[in-house]
């Protein structure tokens, strides 16, 4: 008896301890349920002119005309200013040399709208000091840009008197601004991940300089991957280093081993790492960092820095979001370097413009498409892909629906040339249509967004996709953000330089209340974040599909009609779906569906190029 009290007491015990552990809180839950918002700063919002670029802030100003000014936000884009006819008889030679305003004010006053429309999660493009509009060629991992700031020459001031020992690190205006931002961000339940590119910097970064100068004698020269010194006994400068794609203004990092399978050089790990406390804890307060980080071109740093890199992150914080950038194969950098998830390019964007945009498969290619990428990864892991349709590396979603027609020759057809150069902007394609998109593209956008709310993984949107933006690839998806309060110019002006048909811009009003009902559709609906999933169907000559997702008792069906015709759509009814007929909760088109039961079968009639969730 005393041996049964014992065992009892032991069992419970460690049921308890079990129970317990159940149920304690997964502190990167909040990455089921997040609706992301990308933010490309420079192009986001005016809130601060008193600190606008000028041609000194610009890494290009050697070749820039001494008339060079700010763009005006809501001029016609293609339009060109004096300082740009000036330089060049091509937009798309100047047109990186632009400068709208765009910094931490700005994102920080667009709270508030992010929060209305839903969001709870933003993806800041890079924020540290650069001399690019993108600020992908970093002078400074552990400043802010002083012209997103409040007060760039005394920034500039602080900056100079820094090296790169974190001991003589100070806080700058733009600094203490930007988690000014992360502080309200956090006030209205919005999580503030960054971009960290720790593959390469840009030719203003200090080490580099100080490489430029001081050549072998620099104390940085094995930070890069230097092909040749120069050499002072000749007229020429022999000084050649290793760029990011070739590009020399984007100076490697080194690696203790050619072929990957090394670490970073030990001066700049020690320098990537410390740039990492920085902004996790400030001056050790978690509760003041950013929320992860996304890290640009992940498979061309090393596993073993990710490894040590993911390691510290999560040990500082534990409920961090960290996300790859990997357009195909993300699955072995992403899970064999500890990262939580990756920008689903493969899984999700490619295969939702070969379908819904170019139907250059079918909608049974297409399921078989998302279930051989789904695969690859655990299950956990797939509910926290960025499921998105566009970026600042892509045409916009709107322009690649609008372009996007049966029979496409691709460059690249795998990817459906999602961003393939020479395919998808006019500067390359002068048959790639550019113009504001139709309304049909705009019933496939908003089929494309439903799908984003109600697939496996989270919803990512690109800054003004609500609004109505357009634009081909780079540089055309990077116009200034639509805001309701300001009145743009028509535009009149095609990237050829010649007059076309004037085309408005404005704040879409009704497409953005399309996306603030889907954002709230996906955030109501638990089963959406974490439901089980399985297609009911698919019908490759009608052009519809049919999915659930579903979770205890909770269902909920979503289908799809591709066809430019009304479709009845025919289903085995899924289990437990209940006799009576069920309205649509929501139907991308803004119409009405109903889905009635007819002894085993469910069905429901269509309209054209429509998507619609059932909820029983």
């Amino acid at each position: 008896m005393r041996w049964l009290c014992w065992f009892a007491a032991g069992y419970l015990s460690a049921a308890g301890q079990a129970s317990a552990l159940a149920l304690k809180p997964d502190p990167k839950a909040w990455q089921d349920t997040a609706v992301w918002y990308q933010i490309f700063p420079e192009r986001f919002r005016n809130g601060d002119r008193s600190n606008d670029p000028v041609r000194d802030s610009l890494g290009s100003k050697e070749w820039v005309p001494h008339s060079w000014q700010i763009s005006a936000w809501t001029s016609d884009w293609y339009a060109r200013d004096a300082w740009e006819q000036a330089k060049s008889d091509d937009f798309f030679g100047t047109v990186t040399d632009r400068r709208y305003g765009g910094d931490i004010q700005g994102i920080i006053d667009k709270l508030d709208y992010l929060r209305d429309l839903g969001i709870n999660a933003i993806y800041l493009n890079p924020v540290f000091w650069s001399g690019s509009h993108h600020k992908y060629d970093t002078f400074s991992f552990h400043h802010v840009d002083p012209w997103f700031g409040p007060d760039p020459p005394g920034d500039l001031a602080i900056i100079a008197k820094e090296t790169e020992d974190p001991a003589t690190w100070q806080w700058t205006a733009a600094d203490k601004l930007f988690l000014e931002m992360i502080k309200q961000a956090r006030q209205r339940g919005i999580r503030v991940v960054i971009d960290g590119v720790f593959n390469h910097a840009g030719l203003g970064f200090f080490a580099f300089e100080d490489v430029q100068k001081n050549g072998p004698a620099s104390r940085f020269k094995d930070w890069f991957d230097v092909q040749s010194w120069d050499n002072p006994d000749t007229p020429e400068n022999e000084f050649r280093w290793s760029g990011w794609h070739g590009i020399a203004e984007l100076p490697e990092f080194a690696e203790t081993a050619s072929d990957g399978t090394g670490d970073l050089v030990p001066g700049v790990k020690a320098y990537l790492l410390a740039v990492t406390r920085r902004w996790m804890a400030p001056d050790g307060d978690v509760s003041r960092g950013v929320d992860g980080w996304r890290l640009d071109v992940a498979w061309m740093v090393p596993n073993a820095f990710w490894r040590e890199w993911n390691a510290l992150v999560h040990g500082l914080n534990p409920s961090a979001y960290t996300v790859t950038e990997i357009w195909k194969d993300a699955h072995d950098v992403t899970l064999a370097g500890g990262f939580d998830a990756t920008m689903n390019y493969e899984g999700f964007a490619m295969p939702v413009k070969g379908w819904l945009f170019d139907t250059a498969i079918t909608p049974t290619e297409f399921a078989a498409w998302l279930d051989r990428t789904r695969a690859t990864w655990p299950a956990g892991t797939a509910l926290r892909l960025q499921n998105l349709l566009d970026s600042h590396d892509t045409p916009r979603a709107a322009s690649a629906a609008f372009d996007g027609r049966a029979g496409k020759k691709y460059k690249k057809r795998q990817e459906f040339d999602l961003a393939v150069s020479g395919s998808v902007s006019p500067k390359d394609n002068p048959d790639y249509r550019w113009e504001k998109p139709d309304q049909r593209a705009w019933k496939l956008v908003r089929m494309a967004v439903l799908l984003q709310m109600t697939y496996v993984g989270t919803p990512f949107l690109y800054y003004g996709g609500e609004a109505g933006m357009w634009g081909a690839n780079d540089p055309d998806c990077r116009k200034p953000m639509l805001w309701d309060d300001l009145v743009y110019d028509q535009e009149f002006i095609g990237p050829d330089g010649e007059r076309v048909r004037p085309q408005e811009v404005n704040f879409d009003r009704n497409l953005h209340a399309f996306y603030q009902a889907a954002i709230a559709l996906r955030r109501e609906t638990p089963v959406f974040h974490t439901g089980d999933f399985r297609w009911l169907g698919t019908d490759d000559d009608a052009g519809t599909l049919a999915f659930e997702r579903s979770e205890g008792k909770a269902r909920a069906v979503v289908v799809f009609n591709r066809s430019e015709d009304p479709q009845t759509v025919r289903l085995a009814a899924p289990a437990g779906w209940p006799d009576v007929a069920v309205p649509a909760r929501f139907v991308s088109d803004g119409g009405s569906a109903v889905l009635r039961r007819t002894g085993g079968e469910v069905l429901v009639e269509m309209a054209p190029l429509s998507a619609a969730v059932f909820l029983p």
